[in-house]
């Protein structure tokens, strides 16, 4: 005889497959989080407690074992599925229990299809979020790149300036510094002239003392 299931042990079932169920609108809640375009501040913000939080790094242990039951529930409810399928396609049985058998193969594959999406989500939601992280810290590097290629620009801005003020400095320097030599060869022209006036005024003068000297030498003379 087979043994009756109690109402403790059908509750139990069911419980567990109530649990995979909101686990599943958890995951698919979480999915929709992800994908959802809020800003990229609130999103960073989020993945960074996440990412950094002490209680979500705890509880991933659980979420671990807890998707080890539900791939366990999932090839338990694959097997019954099976199970009820090859006692349906045998000898012919009376409605009552055709019946019980098309529940028990429509609950059995509710079962599997509920397990099955809920660790083929999870995979999704795993895969997701490592995207969703990787193109956050991308989009952190084009930031800083952009900021650093600012910044070079301003700098090379920066140095086109000082290199076109000094460059203005060397010019007018320059300028100063042939007015400079201008000036100091007007001044050497202007000392030879003096120098050379000075020579013919010597010059002058000598020849002036040499004709009061005949002068004076013909008037003793005429005495």
């Amino acid at each position: 005889k087979k043994k009756k299931k109690t109402f403790f042990h059908v509750t139990n079932m069911t419980l567990y497959y109530t649990l995979v169920f909101f686990l599943f609108v958890i995951e698919c809640a979480a999915f929709v989080v992800l994908i959802l375009p809020f800003p990229r501040a609130w999103r960073r913000a989020v993945l960074r407690w996440v990412s950094k939080s002490e209680l979500i790094a705890r509880s991933q242990i659980a979420l671990k074992f807890t998707f080890v039951a539900v791939l366990i529930l999932f090839i338990d409810a694959t097997n019954r599925t099976y199970s009820v399928q090859k006692h349906d396609s045998g000898e012919v049985i009376d409605t009552r229990t055709e019946i019980s058998i098309h529940a028990k193969k429509f609950y059995n594959q509710r079962n599997m299809y509920l397990t099955g999406f809920t660790l083929f989500l999870s995979l999704i939601l795993n895969r997701t979020y490592v995207l969703v992280v990787e193109l956050l810290a991308a989009e952190d590097n084009l930031e800083t790149i952009k900021k650093q290629a600012s910044n070079q620009t301003k700098e090379q801005l920066r140095f086109t300036e000082l290199e076109e003020q000094m460059r203005k400095e060397i010019e007018t320097l320059t300028r100063e510094l042939d007015e400079e030599k201008k000036k100091e060869k007007d001044f050497e022209t202007l000392k030879k002239q003096a120098r050379q006036n000075n020579d013919e005024y010597n010059l002058l003068a000598d020849k002036y003392n040499d004709l009061e000297n005949k002068g004076s030498s013909k008037d003793k003379k005429n005495d």
